[in-house]
């Protein structure tokens, strides 16, 4: 027999980010309790408003399964003697698994006859076991910010008010610190405010529609989506895609309501980013745009309660989104009477970091760096780098994005063209903040690139040069995303430059701001970066054998390794790649470490030695090219045919000869083939088993 369980967490509002993980926690934290109790169940759901979390698994086993365990013990040799008394081997086994020595039971291995201990654990009723199981579920929940409230140890992110729990039609009884569960659960809060006593899990779900709260979240977003691309329609446009906004809504309301709103045409004089910024961010509104694209007058929102009169609830918001921008409207006039250029100058008093300076000093830096960059990859956008470099941070400082801080850079591009910057140079300031998180997309125009990338390799040296690095735990200055993005421009642009040579010129900027030794900080940038460079590798799918065998020594410029990776990746899946990866090791293992020789041809007793000398220069020649071009594939196919004379080296002569004088020769041929392979990757790291 089965029962369904149901769990209700009666909160105060929860913020909207925090639930979507919370129920995929509660769904997990459930599953794992009851699999370790051996009670079976059915399918798991979740269900998440503002005021309620909720748990409901079907079909869930009324009591546990039986549980039979075999324990092996020692050998019957060893437990009993050759008259089969117990030994103390089986003595002490026995005791260990509390049962006695008549209990142990022969049972046949693959090594032969071993005793062991036979153990059950009875069944137990579910509805006893799940008292205990309810609360550990509830009180595992994690959440970004947790709170204690009265005279409460139990945490979480808003207080609880009530908690409903039923198997079938029966309450599971617990306590969370005086607060017991039951069969009451509360409605919406302001159409069906409740109490109301729920009958069986069944019941529950009738209820909860009567009680005005649509639970499930897929269900309240299409109600939503739907129905602000009707409202949209209603007034002649088209609401603009906002997804992340979408999820948020979802999350605010337990029974929404769309509602429409006009705002005054004289605002469209506005950039349309602070519209939809003013709209979306802070109000939680939908923008609305004709079939061009253009925005209309108009805007969506939500609400969670079904009113006497929508068009007053609708005027009430309208009146807040007017204020909102009026606000803007003012702070975009006054920022105008003062230039960016100007506006850089105030950098002057806005500190970055205590210890790194001013955010004009780090603009200084940053520039500098991003001219460097931009001489080796793209010299002749040097005036557009410097001029995206020294405007970008302006308008940090102006009112419109003390206001609305998701606008800087934005707001320093619309400036900017209102100045008569070019466009170029207005989009690569707006564009110097991308990626702005993993997969987003990086600049498009050199300046926002070359900016964006020295702006964040500025941050990421100056934060390891202060000792700040990023732990499991920690990263308050977003260091490891800094890294990701620096790779993510360097590979989309295809620019070939070391990471390294960029940490060195970087940590030169910083020189009187730094307190670890330059050789030191560069050590450990050049590890944290190798890491990332590991991290993305392997997340695309490469083996994680190949991709150390080419970071060991090559990971510097990331597009190259990509290339490197990729031509090994192919080459490995070659037949006899297994045996050509053996052959290579056995040079390079051979090579005691720290030995560098040069070979003397003259020194060579024996024809395979001469061979494959001339072989190895031979390829030396061809790879260098190829190499040069970037030919990796070739490369790796060159090398390969060294293959024949390095085995057939080594079935013709003792490397380690007694004479001194041969054997260093012999090894110094063996350098040379190594030194070959090491050009192209550290095979010594290729797994071949």
């Amino acid at each position: 027999m089965t029962r369904d369980l149901l769990l209700e967490i009666g909160t105060e509002e929860i913020p909207a980010s925090y639930l979507p993980p919370a129920l995929e926690q509660i769904q997990s934290l459930a599953a794992r309790e009851l699999t370790g109790q051996r009670i079976a169940f059915g399918k798991t759901a979740a269900y998440a408003t503002p005021r309620r979390i909720v748990l409901h698994i079907t079909d869930v086993a009324e009591a546990q399964e039986t549980s039979v365990k075999e324990v092996l013990g020692p050998a019957r040799a060893v437990a009993f003697d050759d008259k089969g008394k117990p030994t103390k081997a089986a003595e002490g086994f026995a005791r260990g698994q509390g049962i006695t020595v008549k209990d142990l039971k022969t049972v046949q291995t693959p090594k032969g006859e071993y005793v062991a201990a036979v153990k059950k654990e009875a069944s137990q009723p579910t509805a006893e076991i799940l008292p205990a199981i309810m609360p550990r579920i509830i009180t595992s929940l994690h959440f970004p910010k947790m709170q204690r409230w009265g005279y409460l140890n139990l945490r979480f992110p808003r207080p609880i008010r009530w908690l409903l729990c039923l198997f079938g039609s029966d309450v599971v009884p617990f306590d969370l610190e005086g607060i017991e569960s039951g069969r009451m659960m509360t409605g919406h809060r302001f159409m069906a405010p409740g109490p109301f006593e729920i009958k069986d899990v069944k019941d529950y779900f009738r209820q909860v529609k009567r009680a005005r709260v649509v639970l499930d979240q897929d269900e309240r977003k299409d109600i939503i989506r739907k129905g602000i691309t009707k409202a949209a329609e209603e007034v002649g446009g088209k609401p603009i895609e906002d997804e992340a906004l979408l999820d948020e809504v979802t999350y605010l309301v337990e029974f929404p309501v769309v509602l429409t709103g006009t705002y005054e045409k004289r605002y469209l004089s506005l950039p349309w980013e602070v519209l939809i910024t003013s709209m979306s961010s802070h109000q939680r509104y939908f923008s609305v745009t004709n079939k061009s694209g253009k925005l209309l007058p108009y805007f969506i929102t939500i609400s969670n309660n079904v009113a006497r009169d929508n068009a007053l609830v609708a005027q009430g918001n309208e009146r807040v989104l007017r204020a909102r921008l009026e606000d803007a409207m003012f702070f975009f006039a006054e920022d105008r009477k003062i230039p960016l250029m100007t506006r850089v100058e105030e950098l002057k008093d806005v500190v970055f970091q205590e210890k790194l300076g001013t955010s004009y000093e780090k603009m200084e830096r940053f520039r500098a760096l991003a001219r460097y960059l931009a001489k080796r990859v793209e010299p002749d956008s040097l005036d557009e780098v410097k001029k995206v470099a020294t405007l970008c941070k302006g308008d940090l400082v102006t009112q419109m994005v003390g206001e609305f801080a998701d606008l800087q850079g934005v707001m320093g591009k619309e400036y900017a063209l209102l100045e008569g910057e070019s466009k170029v140079v207005a989009r690569g300031i707006s564009e110097h903040y991308y990626p702005k998180f993993s997969g987003d997309r990086t600049p498009d125009t050199v300046g926002g690139a070359a900016v964006s990338l020295a702006d964040r390799m500025d941050t990421v040296c100056g934060c390891f040069g202060i000792g700040i690095t990023p732990s499991g735990t920690a990263d308050p200055y977003g260091i490891r995303r800094h890294a990701l993005a620096i790779i993510a421009i360097l590979m989309d642009r295809k620019w070939r430059i070391s990471l390294a040579d960029l940490m060195k010129e970087s940590l030169k900027l910083l020189k009187g701001k730094i307190e670890v030794a330059p050789k030191d900080a560069l050590a450990s940038l050049s590890d944290f970066f190798r890491g990332r460079l590991q991290h993305q590798f392997t997340g695309r799918g490469f083996r994680h054998d190949l991709v150390q065998a080419v970071l060991a020594d090559h990971w510097a410029d990331p597009v190259d390794a990509a290339d490197r990776l990729d031509a090994l990746a192919k080459f490995s899946e070659k037949t006899g790649f297994a045996d050509l990866i053996l052959s290579f090791k056995r040079v390079m293992n051979i090579i005691p470490e720290g030995f560098r020789g040069k070979p003397d041809k003259r020194k060579a007793r024996h024809r395979v030695e001469k061979d494959l000398l001339d072989a190895a220069r031979d390829a030396g020649k061809d790879v260098a090219g190829l190499l040069e071009a970037g030919k990796y594939t070739q490369a790796l196919n060159r090398l390969a045919k060294l293959k024949k004379p390095v085995d057939a080296f080594f079935d013709g002569v003792m490397v380690m000869d007694k004479d001194r004088s041969v054997q260093k020769n012999r090894l110094a041929i063996l350098q040379e083939v190594s030194d070959l392979f090491a050009q192209v990757a550290d095979f010594r790291k290729v797994v071949t088993e």
